[in-house]
């Protein structure tokens, strides 16, 4: 459900009732699975999209709108804080 809803915003409700367990039951069981919890989750992934749209020369804004980023600031946050540089250096070393 994710992977498929990824550029989405879910909540922990619709998990729970997609997974038919207790939200309480699905957090322990997540983070003991992933040893993450499920902000971050979906934040990698979603930067890992991010990347390949970059790459392949779409606007950091049209990025930020696609993986499901409330806006460019928030791509850039992200993408600064887990890999280390800026969506436009990414996309400048990439072109």
């Amino acid at each position: 459900m994710l992977d498929a809803r990824l550029t989405e915003t879910i909540d922990l409700e619709a998990l729970s009732a997609h997974a038919r367990i207790d939200k309480f039951r699905l957090c322990r069981a997540f983070v003991n699975r992933s040893a993450s919890r499920r902000i971050p989750t979906v934040t990698h992934r979603r930067v890992a999209l991010a990347q390949d749209l970059l790459a392949h020369g779409m606007s950091q804004t049209e990025v930020a709108a696609r993986v499901g980023f409330y806006d460019q600031s928030l791509l850039h946050r992200h993408v600064k804080r887990i890999l280390g540089f800026t969506p436009g250096a990414f996309a400048r070393a990439t072109a």
